[in-house]
């Protein structure tokens, strides 16, 4: 086999992975809260002669924390965040998630919890809405309670969002992040009540990309099958 398959085989892999990752962007182009990731890469060179070998190489891999769009929902337990930070949720395996997904609701314990289930975290821990009173968020993040009794109404803050950021956030699908190197409290954000984050994907630039990236991908997969007729064709005459 020839040597100068490997760099070729390297340009197709990390054009695939680029393939995969928009493909992903664009399947949560309507998911809550979405953030995409972008990925860039680089030719490392093996031998610095003219004609030498260069393979390519994933430089770098992230999320992309630009604003998504504002819908308004007039739900009083949905929260939409701009600003370069999320909310914090329990996971059904007890571990900690960040989410920019604000789409909360009430649960039959009266817990504000996400659409997976997942209690909303609090300052003082999950965030438990006394009955028959409705929930109220400000830009703050602060959650208070309601109750109309017929003639006065009662207005009790009954906890804060925990809002965090972090150096270093990984996808973990969907809308759900981790932080591998820790979070930390931010106010640097703005809380909406009653809306909703859209999905960052810009759908058309995607589709764009994605035809793009095919189309090498697909220029790679030719130089390959070249690559081999050669070698068989060299194979064959050597025999001969």
């Amino acid at each position: 086999m020839s040597h100068t398959i490997y760099p070729t085989l390297s340009g197709a892999t990390a054009t695939w992975h680029q393939v995969e990752v928009i493909a992903n962007n664009l399947a949560n182009a309507n998911t809550t809260g979405f953030k995409q990731t972008r990925v860039s890469f680089d030719n490392v060179m093996h031998d610095m002669r003219p004609l030498g070998d260069g393979f390519t190489n994933v430089a770098t891999e992230g999320v992309d924390m630009t604003d998504g769009a504002i819908r308004q929902t007039g739900v009083s337990t949905h929260v939409a965040m701009q600003g370069e930070g999320f909310f914090l949720v329990e996971g059904q395996d007890g571990r900690e998630y960040l989410t920019r997904d604000g789409n909360f609701r009430l649960d039959p314990q009266r817990f504000l919890v996400n659409q997976r289930g997942e209690r909303v975290m609090g300052q003082s821990g999950p965030i438990q809405v006394p009955i028959d009173e409705q929930v109220e968020i400000d830009l703050q993040g602060n959650v208070s309670s309601r109750r109309n009794d017929g003639t006065d109404v009662m207005v009790n803050l009954i906890g804060k969002l925990r809002v965090v950021t972090a150096d270093v956030i990984e996808s973990k699908g969907s809308s759900h992040f981790a932080a591998p190197e820790g979070y930390r409290e931010t106010a640097d954000v703005r809380v909406i009540n009653g809306a909703l984050e859209q999905s960052n994907t810009n759908p058309m630039v995607g589709m764009v990309d994605l035809i793009q990236a095919t189309r090498y991908f697909e220029i790679y997969q030719k130089a390959i099958q070249t690559s081999d007729q050669m070698d068989s064709q060299i194979y064959n005459v050597s025999r001969g």
